[in-house]
């Protein structure tokens, strides 16, 4: 329960819309509870004399107060459960907003589909408790408290043979509530489970289908699937067993009230009309009776729910702007240096990634970073975007330690082109602008963009152009035409700094020199990082860093390298004899 007043700053936020629901709650009891007063003053009046008149006058009042109970429930309705779905609307934005700055490690810990159940199915489950939890608790309060008061003023005793059954009540909401939570939980676990697989089947559906998986895939969702449904069943009977229970108590408690109170009719210290009114109480209480065992079942599947939710709210980024004091000019130089700097990821802290690397990369300069697979060229670069934090050393932009620039500031001068390739499912013109430019140059944007990107040409070659809508993760492209489209992403941005991390590898070379050229020509002042694999692409930049181990083994230009006839001058050699095997074959 205490999970749950994590949410009391959303309902002070609309605190004057839930006041007005609250005194909306008392104003519909009043009325509610008033109103059997005159169906036990109508059978008194037919009992003595029948009065016509102040029979139908009873009755007018009757209907007159249940009436006016109904339009203060309505608007009970109209302001809390309203309430519940502004703070729903609240708690999804807040929720995204916070899955916006969670670092890169936290993704790489928990599954998407997990976030996806957290953020629909237990994030509806807290919305049912800020709405119909949240009024039918304060109504079930209400209908009790003044139920009871007129029962008292009928009859103290009855009222208490009435209330007998309320310790039994009361154990069972504790004994069977507390199950209630725990098959909750376990059914939101199983919830988020299936959601995990379903969204990892249809995003590897065409693995799937390679290998031929459809028999494996389809059981293992129908044994999740199986599991969520016991457990359901299992809750279903839970409650099924407690809504029994609670009813059958309920009935019980007619009993003595109708065997006492008819004894006191004899003896005539009652009236029928007494009774009458007695008993509309006592069915009264049935629905607020019944109510709290689901309002127990709301604030138990909530109580799960925002704890699951919570864990995700309390995830804090690895990478903040604690340090950051100052913001960086629009027309910074692109200067690059990294003094000293070593690196580990979290998983493995015994093991640097990068060991004292030190190194400058001047504004406007192209430098190249090869390196075998595992040498740490990725990690190198994912420092300077501040995706990760050195342990030890600094690096700095324009002389300025990159911790104490805000990410929002830093980033936006940097063009970031990663190894994995994503284009959203929309237009080419949308997933290359990005939301970068203005209405009136967004077209010119997008085309020099493409031009420089090489995929121009494939562009116009769609029937629809730049309109032309993509399918999920870029389906009706091929490879290289999705690694160019992100390169034109990155340089629609004007980026003073470009990092392309193996962008190139599933185009040709021809290719790959033209783009890297249009690069050479189009942006001769942005400070270029490319990583490649291709030796007759990186050879034509200004400076070349060999990483070996996480440390730089050889720096220097593509002759300076040849002429050491070390690591560098190994990898020249090789592509040369693959290229060579390559034109035999």
């Amino acid at each position: 329960m205490k999970n749950l007043l994590r949410l009391k700053k959303y309902l002070y936020r609309y605190k004057r819309k839930l006041l007005y629901g609250f005194v909306c709650i008392i104003l519909t009891n009043i009325f509610a509870v008033s109103a059997p007063r005159f169906i036990g003053n109508a059978i008194d009046v037919m009992e003595r004399e029948f009065i016509m008149s102040e029979i139908l006058s009873n009755i007018g009042l009757y209907i007159a107060f249940a009436a006016l109970g109904s339009l203060f429930l309505f608007l009970v309705r109209q302001n809390i459960i309203v309430a519940s779905r502004i703070i729903e609307f609240d708690l999804k934005n807040d929720y995204y907003a916070h899955l916006q700055t969670l670092s890169r490690e936290f993704y790489n810990k928990t599954s998407t589909g997990e976030l996806i159940a957290r953020g629909t199915n237990d994030l509806n489950a807290v919305r049912d408790f800020l709405g119909p939890g949240i009024m039918y608790s304060i109504n079930t309060f209400f209908r009790l408290f003044f139920a009871i008061i007129a029962m008292l003023t009928i009859s103290p005793w009855l009222t208490l043979l009435a209330l007998l059954p309320a310790p039994f009540f009361s154990y069972s909401v504790y004994r069977i509530g507390r199950s209630i939570q725990k098959h909750t939980k376990s059914i939101q676990e199983s919830y988020a489970d299936i959601t995990a697989l379903l969204q990892e089947n249809i995003s590897g559906i065409r693995i799937i289908r390679n290998y031929t998986r459809e028999a494996y895939e389809t059981d293992r969702f129908q044994k999740l699937n199986e599991d969520y449904y016991n457990k359901n069943i299992s809750l279903g009977k839970l409650q099924a067993l407690f809504f029994a229970i609670l009813t059958a108590l309920l009935a019980l408690s007619l009993i003595p009230v109708i065997w006492a109170g008819g004894i006191n009719v004899v003896k005539g210290t009652m009236t029928i009309g007494d009774i009458a009114q007695f008993i509309i109480y006592v069915s009264m209480l049935s629905w607020p009776i019944i109510s709290i065992g689901w309002v127990t079942n709301i604030i138990q599947k909530a109580s799960s729910a925002q704890t699951r939710l919570n864990e995700i709210f309390d995830a804090a980024p690895d990478i903040t702007d604690d340090l950051a004091v100052e913001n960086l000019s629009k027309d910074i130089q692109g200067k690059i240096e990294f003094r000293s700097v070593s690196f580990h990821y979290p998983v493995n802290e015994q093991t640097n990634v990068l060991s004292d690397i030190s190194f400058t990369v001047e504004p406007g300069s192209k430098v190249a970073i090869v390196g075998a697979t595992g040498s740490g060229k990725t990690s190198l670069v994912n420092l300077i975007p501040r995706l990760y934090d050195s342990q030890a050393g600094s690096v700095l932009l324009d002389g300025k330690d990159i911790r104490t620039i805000p990410l929002a500031d830093l980033r936006q001068h940097i063009g970031f082109v990663p190894q994995t390739n994503f284009v959203f499912s929309d237009t080419i013109a949308n997933n290359i602008d990005y939301g970068v430019a203005t209405d009136s140059e967004r077209l010119e944007l997008i085309i020099e963009a493409s031009r420089i990107a090489n995929i121009y040409a494939d562009i116009m070659d769609f029937p629809d152009g730049f309109e032309t809508m993509l399918g999920e993760k870029g389906i009706n492209l091929s490879g290289g035409q999705k690694q160019r489209t992100c390169i034109a992403r990155a340089l629609a941005w004007k980026p003073k700094i470009l990092i392309l991390d193996d962008a190139l590898s599933a185009v040709d070379t021809g290719t790959e020199a033209g783009i890297f050229e249009a690069l050479l020509e189009k942006l001769p002042a942005t400070t270029l990082l490319l990583i490649s694999h291709r030796i007759s692409t990186v050879k034509n930049c200004d400076r070349i860093i060999v990483l070996k181990n996480g440390r730089i083994a050889e720096t220097g230009s593509h002759e300076e390298l040849l002429a050491k006839e070390s690591i560098y001058a190994d990898l020249y050699n090789q592509q040369l004899l693959e290229d060579e095997i390559q034109s035999i074959n």
